[in-house]
């Protein structure tokens, strides 16, 4: 389709654009990645960046925390790209974007639709996301049902037929029956998906008909005589699904000689249990390395060539992304949920990160200047995900391994290239100094009990070093919710709780920012931790739990006689301000469920939490602050703007709607400057 499209613009006014929702990256691929992905397509396609983007990606820079586009201001900018050219914008797989995320992205797409009538959207997905996509798109959408018939599958078949590298074992009867046989089968075949434990994206009752044509037509080739061929053929009549397939396609695999059968098996666990997916180079050289030795060695580096041939065909190879994955998500599934396929999984990925950490090659590299790291491709994987791996499962190879690591931390390669991968820009990693992020700062930070405690028991430890952002242990434990290591960092006799980090951060505020319920219980169950505690941005943990949108921490917090609910930060701005830009409605309603907060409160601007939701364009939130009548809505800020100025500036037509329903807006008001709303 996108071929097609791409053939059919050239020369003409018309740009094209794409994206891919892969099953194994769901992690990664939220609405507004997906759509900055979108955009930045677009903006290529214009030849110039249109001055009203370049400009907003300047604005970004004056925001405090240098954060990145947020997801309105991306849709506005695919409006605008998208009305300069017809546009088409296509999406597969839409069935395997997380769904939270997915109803986002279609909302955004119909917000597109409106603004550009120019703009033609083509999804793929499963059925069962039909209803959603009509109902979020409703009146916009054309439904083409698409399953593979019997003649797709013969035609199939003879591709592969034609293809055969043996072909002194075929002739045309056994063809014939291949022909007959297979189409048969696989039509009057359906998984019992209760038995598999499959996402919601698998629930068709007749699944992947042609994954199992595929499958059975290479289990049948595989074979090297026409006698052996017909057996085969014969034992898949016998009612063999998918689960079948996938267990003679692994039989097959162990059956191999020697060497061929190990590494089959070991790229299957790496591709299937991985955390993200995998680069060729990555997976070639997980392959390669020996546990516990001190060097690397390139020639026992195997090729992407020898790993297909040793797997057969259950992974390939995506060219554009130079990634592999596993040719379905159901033999994901069928890998993860089998226990006795591979042993160990998570602790032998752990082993073999560490041992590449720990090797020459890689302890000699400098992070002053940024070295060259082709000679390396594993390294990015195991420096951010050894301790992912090591949580789930830490064997006492992968203990003593972490700990000599940590022996010789404070240069480490891969302190930097962690920090880089998480986009944590404030931390500074790489010059000449030590880093002070030292071995218990790393095992608080992916949350290893086990190692946290083993340095904790050793004399000297000092559980209250400060990190290059004055940080301690327990902000990184804090940060990223692991109870554990909290409780078990909180249990020794010198820890000091309510540590400030160099923005007079505490670890109450890293986990109230971040929503961890649990661990900001624990550290309010401490009579030394300060609740209501200011930050150099007069900001309390309360303002942070309010701006992320995190309820279950605003209502514990405001649970707290201790904690002021309507305390401004340093610019004016209260907990219901930053709710109220953010627009999190929830948050925003706990909050106005407290008689000592003030709902018309304006900060050091003039701006009552009205004025920010109106001029983010969260219409939920307008209609809740409205419903107060100690709620002016017609208020001006410093600037002498209404909130219905704001509206009409961002374009957000949904809250200018809401305001003209009102008997007490006046929509004809001049600001400071003499400008009305219409202007």
């Amino acid at each position: 389709m996108i071929d097609s499209l791409c053939d059919q613009a050239g020369g003409q006014n018309v740009t094209v654009a794409c994206f891919y929702f892969d099953f194994a990256s769901q992690k990664d691929q939220s609405s507004t990645s997906m759509l900055g992905a979108l955009l930045r397509q677009l903006v290529a396609g214009l030849g110039e960046v249109p001055e009203e983007i370049a400009q907003a990606y300047e604005e970004q820079k004056n925001f405090i925390d240098g954060r990145r586009l947020q997801h309105p201001n991306i849709v506005k900018m695919l409006q605008t790209t998208s009305s300069k050219k017809g546009t088409f914008i296509c999406i597969d797989a839409l069935d395997e974007c997380v769904p939270e995320h997915r109803v986002k992205l279609l909302n955004s797409l119909n917000q597109i639709l409106q603004k550009s009538p120019g703009t033609r959207i083509f999804v793929t997905g499963r059925p069962h996301i039909q209803p959603e996509i009509e109902r979020r798109l409703a009146g916009r959408v054309t439904s083409l049902p698409i399953s593979s018939k019997r003649d797709d599958i013969i035609r199939y078949l003879h591709s592969r037929l034609e293809e055969d590298t043996t072909p002194d074992a075929m002739n045309s009867i056994l063809k014939a029956e291949i022909l007959k046989g297979i189409p048969e089968d696989v039509s009057e075949m359906y998984v019992e998906t209760a038995l598999w434990e499959l996402p919601q994206a698998c629930t068709d009752k007749y699944i992947s008909r042609f994954l199992l044509a595929s499958l059975n037509i290479d289990a049948v080739l595989q074979e090297t005589t026409i006698y052996r061929r017909r057996q085969k053929l014969n034992a898949m009549a016998n009612g063999l699904g998918l689960r079948d397939a996938y267990g003679a396609a692994l039989g097959r695999i162990k059956r191999q000689s020697g060497e061929r059968a190990r590494l089959g098996m070991a790229a299957l666990m790496w591709i299937s249990h991985a955390e993200r997916p995998l680069k060729v180079d990555e997976l070639c050289h997980a392959l390669a390395v020996e546990i516990g030795s001190p060097n690397l060695d390139t020639d026992n580096v195997p090729s992407i060539g020898t790993l297909l041939a040793c797997c057969q065909g259950l992974f390939v190879v995506e060219k554009e992304a130079s990634t592999v994955r596993l040719i379905h998500l159901t033999l994901q599934e069928y890998l993860r949920t089998q226990p006795d396929l591979f042993s160990a999984t998570h602790s032998a990925i752990a082993e073999t990160c560490l041992s590449y950490l720990n090797s020459q090659q890689v302890k000699t590299l400098s992070t002053s200047p940024s070295p060259n790291l082709l000679d390396t491709p594993f390294l990015q994987y195991s420096s951010v995900y050894w301790g992912v791996h090591a949580k789930k499962d830490l064997s006492d190879g992968a203990k003593l391994l972490a700990l000599k690591l940590f022996d010789d931390y404070d240069h480490h390669i891969s302190i930097k290239i962690l920090f880089e991968e998480q986009e944590i820009s404030w931390y500074r990693v790489g010059s000449d100094k030590p880093s002070l992020f030292c071995g218990l700062h790393c095992a608080s930070f992916f949350g290893i009990v086990e190692i946290v405690a083993s340095f904790v028991e050793m004399e000297g430890c000092d559980i209250n070093q400060m990190g290059s952002f004055h940080e301690t242990p327990l902000h990184w434990a804090a940060w990223y919710g692991h109870e554990g290591v909290v409780k078990t960092l909180l249990g020794q006799g010198d820890i000091g709780p309510d540590e400030l980090d160099k923005e007079g951060q505490t670890p109450l505020h890293w986990a109230a920012q971040r929503g961890h319920e649990g661990v900001v219980k624990v550290l309010l169950g401490r009579d030394d931790v300060n609740p209501d505690k200011p930050d150099n941005y007069g900001k309390t943990p309360l303002h942070w739990a309010a701006r992320g949108g995190h309820k279950g921490v605003v209502k514990v917090l405001l649970g707290r006689d201790d904690v002021n609910p309507d305390k401004p930060d340093n610019y004016g701005k209260t907990p219901l301000h930053l709710a109220a830009e953010e627009g999190h409605e929830g948050v925003v309603k706990a909050l106005l469920g407290r008689d000592d907060v003030n709902p018309d409160k304006p900060d050091n601007n003039g701006k009552t939490p009205l004025h920010w939701a109106a001029e983010e364009g969260h219409e939920g939130v307008v209609k809740v602050l409205l419903g107060r009548g100690d709620v002016n809505p017609d208020k001006p800020d410093n600037n002498g703007k209404i909130p219905l100025h704001l509206a009409a500036w961002w374009g957000h037509e949904g809250v200018v709607k809401v305001l003209l329903g009102r008997g007490d807006v006046n929509p004809d008001k001049p600001d400071n400057y003499g400008k009305t709303p219409l202007h």
